[in-house]
């Protein structure tokens, strides 16, 4: 199989990231089924993979690495901080227990997951778990997304994080972090795609340097019963147009309104599928992106997930 070639966005930290990664997010089978999963998609020719420390899957992927026999340099790297763990004293600790899941001696990029915090119980994966309420909810603890974000920037100082970045945050919280931080985020990443196309945001992290990476590019379709992307008319016509899959078609359009995608597969034809890249014409492009323009779907609501307490983007 002859590998594809990757293109990639270089960051404000003078790193370069590949626009298309391989997400490892998954339920409660996740971490015996991405670790096959993510072997096959380093053969097929990926070289990002986005993990993180409440996906229980950061272990999975460090044997899958070195059992590729990959350098370890020529692979990117994310994971993330949860929110047990953001005060300022149990960050770096965090920090410690994904590089040691993972067996690596660095990441290439290490994300604030949420921008808000709850207590802390325990750095292993049952202390997430603690402190529901009868609802499901957890209390939200105040944390200053700033105190957490500086702990974060030490970690590059000490060269152990290439870079750090962020996700979920609005644009009032970029804006908060790049006037009372040091180190500007190097990546925003976030949920886009056709029914929640984030015009507003895009332009802010491009005007600011700040690249912005895509979960659920598909949308998560069918999920929650929300609508399924992959049949609009307006996805349907750009897949004949360009001879391929509407998976195909959301992928290349974010792609093609420059940022990253991460989208996830445990099947190894669609993992290979997704490799696929094309130019979206700017026509093809306004008309996907009108899908949300005027009414945008979010899947992933901390609101709903959550709790009223953590309704960020005042649904």
């Amino acid at each position: 199989m002859t590998k594809p070639n990757i293109p990639t966005l270089r960051l404000n930290s003078g790193y370069d990231i590949p626009v298309i990664g391989f997400g490892t997010f998954g339920g409660p089978h996740a971490p015996e089924q991405v670790y096959p999963a993510v072997k096959h998609a380093l053969k097929a020719g990926y070289t990002h993979i986005d993990t993180a420390f409440v996906y229980e899957t950061e272990e999975a992927v460090g044997k899958a690495v070195v059992e590729s026999g990959i350098d370890r340099k020529d692979l990117f790297i994310t994971t993330k901080l949860f929110q047990n763990f953001h005060a300022p004293e149990h960050v770096r600790p965090a920090f410690d227990r994904s590089l040691e899941l993972l067996g690596m001696d660095y990441v290439d990029l290490y994300l604030m997951h949420w921008p808000f915090a709850w207590e802390f119980h325990g750095y292993e994966f049952a202390d997430l778990r603690k402190n529901k309420d009868e609802n499901g909810y957890r209390a939200r603890v105040h944390i200053p997304i700033v105190d957490t974000y500086r702990a974060m920037e030490e970690l590059v100082k000490a060269g152990v994080a290439k870079s750090i970045g962020v996700s979920n945050f609005t644009i009032p919280m970029l804006e908060e972090i790049l006037r009372e931080c040091e180190i500007p985020p190097a990546v925003n990443q976030i949920e886009i795609h056709p029914s929640l196309p984030q015009e507003e945001m895009l332009a802010f992290c491009k005007k600011n340097g700040i690249v912005l990476t895509a979960f659920s590019p598909l949308g998560n379709p069918g999920h929650r019963g929300k609508p399924v992307m992959l049949e609009h008319p307006a996805v349907l016509k750009a897949a004949e147009k360009y001879n391929a899959t509407p998976v195909q078609v959301l992928l290349n359009w974010a792609v093609s309104r420059g940022y990253v995608v991460i989208p996830k597969s445990v099947t190894p034809e669609r993992i290979d599928a997704n490799l696929v890249q094309f130019k979206v014409d700017d026509e093809d492009i306004e008309a996907i992106t009108r899908i949300g323009r005027e009414h945008p779907v979010r899947v992933c609501s901390p609101f709903r997930m959550f709790g009223p307490e953590f309704n960020i983007f005042d649904e």
